[in-house]
């Protein structure tokens, strides 16, 4: 069953046609999809509307590029991979701010609704030079700010104990934008502590003064309880259900943005924080009752200033960040305020000059340095070009990223290795991209990235080390295309392989297709039935332990199978768990060769 009401809303204008959407994540200035140099995807609210899109995830899945894996049923661990990177090699912005996780980096994509989601923009390749630290294979940039007023409400329900109620409002004028949005789900699932609810409020708010002083304030808030229906037994060889392993948690995330404009420069400060909680409990587990909390927050300033000269627009500025996490168990303590402190400047020149009267000439060039008290300083440039004329576009860009050691690669105990260096890459793309008259977009991206000091668990000694190189080189290609009555057609085709020492990855997929005519039923609920068989290991080289990481409500039925989502296991069937995916891993390479 399901209802919606919408009241108060205003007219909306015709969706403006995809050459022409603003993006403003490729160069840190608002900018058209047509013009930027970058490799980018802007989805809009109308599509999400379209897709009838609960997660972020569910629109992620859409974009070329970039693959979705999910554990289990609704709300556990979900991981986002871009062009057959790591799972942490994705930068994850809300409204521009890193929210990321410290602990053992990366995202955990499982809990994050599309209530208050105005606009979800995609830039692939890397972006250290704008960004910083795990920025290597793409960033994701989450949008709140409301563009029409509005009041709406949906409520869904279904079998096995499935509801969704999403309420939001939005009010817009010349100088104030307000919006607010509630989301409640839950869900019994399909087996005996399956059951999972979720709650979620957004809020965003901006007040402009004559087009030259903004002051705002937007925050999100997630909270989440669910079941874990399977665990290992006591041998690690057989799973077995689990009646009493639980897990919730609270993510919340609070930003406050100033802008102000003097003469020739603007300037954007923000101040931030995102905090986390995640507590899990077993009584029953095989080796007695566990019981861990694990909370992580981040606090960051950034200041960016822009100014227009004969040369371009000149982006610069700097960022300061520091990251502190606690985790505790039944058996003690394993972090206690372990901190991670970043220090940060950067400049960016985009260059617009026009060739001819039909023709012109795009340009991007940026580097930023930066200093983390753990392992020193990291240089990352970037250098994009782009050659428009007519409805065509043929771009090229190089790269540099980087992924810094997160704060449990580091301080775990037995395992966190202090020494640790940055993980770095190199990455190239060429591309063509047709605008199709403004009714839509044809896109072809060839690329090749390289990756080393790649920071893996070492079953020699038994810590974390840099260890892994990889390479991913591919070609994405994609089409969509505006049809009568608003439908909108998509089609992606994609193909990447990724290597590491040599051994193709398991865990990303050679190739990809795609075809979404954006005109559906509602989604049959039986279709949360179907559970992923648990995921190949990825290589020899990626084998790693399964320490309690972030993601308290991985499935841990998926035992060895996941990349790093096995929580709460001591250090001896830790080893015994890695020693089983090497030889698994050295027997699946040997039939392959």
């Amino acid at each position: 069953m399901s209802l919606t009401l919408s009241a108060l809303a205003q007219t909306p204008p015709s969706p403006p046609p995809v050459n022409e959407e603003i993006v403003v994540t490729a160069s840190a200035i608002p900018e058209t999809v047509e013009s930027t140099p970058a490799a980018v995807t802007v989805v809009t609210r109308e599509e999400i509307d379209r897709q009838e899109a609960r997660d972020v995830a569910d629109v992620l899945r859409e974009v070329p590029g970039l693959t979705v894996s999910r554990t289990g049923s609704s709300g556990r661990a979900t991981s986002l991979f871009t062009r057959g990177s790591n799972s942490t090699h994705t930068l994850v912005l809300w409204n521009g701010i890193e929210i990321d996780n410290p602990y053992f980096a990366g995202y955990d994509w499982g809990r994050f609704s599309t209530a208050g989601v105005d606009q979800v923009e995609i830039v692939r390749g890397p972006f250290s030079a704008l960004y910083g630290s795990d920025a290597v294979a793409g960033v994701v940039n989450i949008l709140t700010a409301p563009r029409k007023s509005e009041l709406r409400g949906n409520f869904e329900s279904g079998g096995n104990g499935w509801r969704n109620l999403q309420v939001s409002g939005a009010w817009v004028s010349s100088s104030t934008q307000l919006g607010a949005s509630y989301e409640h789900r839950a869900d019994d699932g399909f087996n005996a502590n399956d059951d999972f609810s979720q709650n979620t409020e957004n809020v965003f708010w901006r007040w402009t003064i004559a087009r030259h002083f903004s002051l705002g304030l937007a925050g999100r808030q997630t909270s989440y309880d669910l079941g874990i229906p399977f665990n290992l037994n006591a041998a690690g060889t057989a799973l077995v259900p689990s009646l009493k392993r639980r897990g919730n948690g609270k993510e919340r995330q609070i930003s406050i943005p100033i802008q102000q404009t003097i003469g020739r420069f603007s300037y954007d400060i923000t101040a931030a924080e995102s905090k986390r909680n995640d507590d899990f409990i077993d009584p029953e587990d095989p080796f007695g009752q566990v019981d861990s909390s694990t909370s992580s927050r981040t606090r960051r300033v950034r200041l960016t200033t822009r100014t227009v000269t004969p040369i371009g627009t000149i982006v610069a500025g700097g960022e300061y960040e520091r990251a502190v996490v606690n985790d505790v168990t039944n058996f003690g303590p394993n972090l206690t305020n372990n901190r991670r402190t970043e220090r940060s400047f950067f400049a960016e020149d985009r260059f617009s000059h026009e060739v001819g009267t039909a023709s012109r000439l795009e340009l991007s060039l940026g580097v930023r340095r930066d200093r983390f008290d753990t392992f020193g300083t990291q240089t990352s440039p970037r250098l994009a070009a782009a050659v428009i004329f007519g409805n065509h576009k043929i771009r090229a860009a190089y790269g540099e990223g980087f992924r810094a050691p997160s704060v449990g690669e580091l301080y775990f105990p037995f395992a966190g290795n202090p020494n640790l260096r940055a993980e770095h890459s190199r990455s190239a793309e060429v591309g063509y991209d047709n605008s199709m008259g403004g009714a839509g977009m044809f896109s072809a991206t060839l690329f090749e990235g390289r990756y080393r000091d790649l920071i893996v668990f070492d079953n020699t000694t038994f810590l974390f080390g840099n260890v892994g190189r990889a390479k991913s080189d591919g070609v994405e290609v994609s089409l969509r295309n505006d049809v009568p009555r608003h439908q909108r057609r998509r089609a992606l085709h994609g193909r990447a392989q990724r290597r590491a020492s040599g051994v193709p990855v398991l865990r990303c997929p050679e190739q990809g297709l795609h075809h979404d005519r954006c005109e559906r039923a509602a989604p049959d609920r039986t279709l949360h039935a179907i559970r992923q068989a648990p995921e190949p290991h990825e290589s020899p080289v990626r084998r790693g332990p399964r320490l309690p990481v972030a993601w308290p409500s991985s499935d841990l039925w998926c035992a060895c199978g996941g990349v790093r989502r096995l929580r709460h296991i001591d250090a001896v069937r830790a080893r015994e768990c890695n020693q089983r995916e090497h030889r698994e891993g050295t027997e699946s390479t040997e039939k392959g060769r």
